[in-house]
């Protein structure tokens, strides 16, 4: 075997590992377990970041003034095809102008640390996904992944709030880990029926869904620490599928599912309705079928539930924003968290942003960091070594005060503002004069029906055929 076919062979594997590693959580266990859970809303209450499990909108809202939340997640690794496809599906507009929100689930391995930069700029949520995407996951799984988003990718530890356990693998250690982390909200457990169908909620009286893990059983109590559940969506069989519902039957079916489930929501408690992705599906491979069927299903889907004035597709950051001071449909567009502003800044700096205008990011002043089978872009500092869970920020290649030493970001300046280059920072969080430019395009939402089904054709290929035909090109590529 020489070495071209050897990491034509290696590649192919590893696409094929990812692709297994894809398929966590498309269908949702059942709860076997009755949950012993007791809140009492009248001394559990968002003002002291308390929030008892409920169908019903917090804070007494009646449903009709409620904002609809549409919460769009991607999970694993960013890499540039998964990016531009996660950009497509976001290609919507809110009620307020913004262009629509997403959550990331980031793993490290085949991680681009810039475009998590750029995902971050443009006002989307990074969160952890774990180092190297295992379920039930250590505490050193969990941290070493943060450090890394932070370090290589300029996201400030405060920002990096979620979290979602890889295969969906998760136990009450794993929120313990995670509270003691200072993470503020998990969101891998299930809502599988209408009666775990629950808004965000605080485990402060402990677990109320999901109890087939087995953590309604025990005294898990983590006060101010929230748990988003993910919302299933029930196909002509009556089973509950949760991620990439797009790959459990033809998109006419899966639109017609997804549109029953929403409407649900809609006219019932207004619970968020959610969208969870695996980008890989939906991205173009050579050898493989072309996704663009099961793509365009998807963004139609997304781009009919958008049109509905008072439907907002939106991050589960912003979504943890308003549970905390919740307010009606009509004053939310004013919200600090749900305005899309861009620093206005002289130059080019790295910060994931075109700050110049000139159709490019970050022109010519990415690092470029090499380490054979670990590679990857970033602002910052290339490590001395390849990252791993037990050293996941080596020290840097680069020595403070030589050419070419780039300064990581300040804790009173946002990544976008800091020149990581000049040791720079255009705006820290004490300036009151910064300049933004309003990023919000002229919008007249309305109202539409309960439409929403895609004319798009199914990709007939299951999964293991596309493992037997990558298989067959590994062997042409061996022979």
């Amino acid at each position: 075997m020489n070495l071209i076919t050897y990491f034509i062979t290696i590649f192919f594997i590893t696409f094929l590992f990812e692709l297994a590693q894809s398929q966590e959580g498309t269908t949702t266990q059942t709860s076997p377990s009755t949950s012993a859970y007791s809140c009492d809303p009248a001394t559990c209450k968002p003002s002291n970041n308390c929030q008892c499990a409920s169908a019903n909108p917090p804070n007494g809202l009646d449903p009709k003034d409620t904002p609809q939340f549409v919460v769009v997640t991607f999970d694993d690794s960013i890499q540039d095809g998964l990016y531009n496809t996660a950009q497509q599906m976001l290609n919507v507009t809110n009620p307020n102008g913004c262009k629509a929100k997403g959550t990331w689930y980031v793993s490290m391995q085949y991680t681009d640390f810039s475009l998590v930069q750029q995902w971050y700029a443009q006002g989307n949520e990074i969160a952890d996904h774990t180092f190297t995407h295992v379920g039930n996951p250590s505490a050193q799984e969990i941290s070493s992944a943060k450090a890394m988003l932070h370090e290589y990718g300029g996201i400030p530890l405060n920002k990096i709030q979620g979290f979602r356990a890889p295969f969906l693998n998760y136990t009450a250690e794993t929120f313990k880990q995670l509270s003691q982390q200072q993470f503020s909200y998990d969101s891998s457990s299930s809502a599988s029926s209408d009666s775990d169908n629950f808004w965000p909620y605080t485990l402060d009286n402990g677990m109320a869904n999901d109890c087939w893990t087995g953590v309604c059983d025990t005294n898990l109590k983590l006060p101010g620490f929230w748990e988003f559940p993910m919302y299933a969506v029930m196909n002509n069989a009556s089973v509950p599928q949760l991620m990439d519902v797009y790959l459990s039957g033809s998109p006419d079916d899966v639109a017609k599912w997804s549109m029953d489930a929403f409407n649900k929501h809609y006219n019932g408690g207004r619970q968020p309705f959610g969208i969870y992705v695996h980008p890989t599906h939906l991205s173009s491979y050579p050898g493989l079928p072309d996704p663009k069927p099961l793509m365009d299903g998807v963004v139609n889907l997304i781009k009919s539930l958008s049109e509905k004035k008072d439907v907002w597709v939106v991050s589960n950051q912003q979504i943890l924003q308003w549970m905390k001071n919740p307010v009606k449909a009509s004053e939310l567009g004013s919200q600090p968290y749900m305005k899309c502003q861009q620093p206005i800044l002289p130059s080019e700096i790295c910060n994931g942003l075109d700050d110049n205008n000139s159709g490019g990011i970050d022109d010519n002043l990415l690092n470029n960091c090499n380490f054979g089978t670990s590679n990857f872009k970033t602002c910052f500092n290339c490590p001395s070594g390849a990252p791993s869970v037990s050293s996941p920020t080596p020290g840097s290649s680069t020595q403070n005060g030589t050419a070419g030493y780039r300064y990581p970001v300040p804790e009173n300046c946002d990544p976008t503002w800091w020149d990581p280059v000049n040791q720079k920072c255009y705006c820290d969080a004490a300036a009151t004069n910064c300049q933004y430019k309003n990023m919000a395009a002229e919008t007249n939402k309305t109202s539409t029906g309960n439409g929403g089904s895609s004319d798009a054709s199914s990709i007939q290929l299951p999964v293991i055929q596309i493992a037997l035909s990558m298989t067959l090109v590994v062997l042409a590529a061996l022979y």
